[in-house]
């Protein structure tokens, strides 16, 4: 796919004839559904692509608020328009009262650090759609982006000392310089081998190699 072309957590807004550019059938009840989200200008989050897609497909996902879920699978040029996902700064008006200081502390550290930080899960739906998607166990999907393996050591010393048992878990995943994310959590567990999501796939992979694409990023 074109290197601009919607990847894993962004926003995607389909056009009018989304319908007939479908890849893979829907209920009538899903189509409804998800024409009425977008007759609302909402948008679809990307997800992951399938290894048989070519390279004109596109997998969409509706997350609804009574939890159900609607795959959308169509060609690319259904989409009209694509964002990335939001900022955690932005989406802190969205959060609970009580989340957002630890939220706000959040981004302090990442724009500290230079790490771009945005949410996606129940957060960015929420902020997005401005529906209720946030439940008082929900945790907080964060997603980084750091350039610099430094950065990334310094991000999850930051994120393990934030953490706080009376407040949202926070998770979440750091993008890779090759177009894959690893969680967090795991990765701060320094386990010999790391379960990446790719943009198509999902693999386990040696963690120092890992930890090596962002020195060969750097050297780029």
């Amino acid at each position: 796919m074109p290197s601009d072309a919607p990847a894993r957590h962004d926003w995607v807004q389909l056009g009018d004839g989304w319908g007939g550019e479908l890849r893979s059938p829907l209920t009538a009840e899903d189509r409804g559904e998800v024409e009425s989200w977008r007759r609302r200008g909402l948008p679809l989050v990307v997800a992951r692509r399938q290894p048989s897609d070519g390279g004109d497909d596109l997998r969409l996902g509706l997350a609804l608020p009574d939890k159900r879920r609607i795959g959308v699978h169509v060609a690319a040029s259904a989409a009209v328009a694509h964002a990335g996902p939001p900022a955690l700064a932005a989406a802190l008006a969205s959060a609970p009262a009580a989340w957002r200081p630890l939220l706000s502390a959040v981004a302090r550290a990442a724009d500290a650090l230079g790490v771009p930080c945005r949410v996606f899960g129940s957060l960015a739906w929420q902020h997005l759609s401005g529906l209720a998607y946030v439940r008082p166990g929900s945790d907080v999907d964060l997603l980084f982006a750091p350039r610099r393996w430094p950065a990334v050591e310094d991000l999850l010393a930051a994120l393990e000392r934030l953490g706080d048992p009376d407040g949202p878990r926070l998770d979440g995943e750091i993008l890779l310089p090759d177009g894959g994310a690893v969680a967090w959590r795991e990765l701060a567990a320094r386990p010999a081998k790391l379960l990446v999501k790719g943009p198509m796939d999902v693999t386990l992979r040696n963690g120092a190699a890992v930890a090596a694409l962002f020195f060969e990023e750097f050297a780029a």
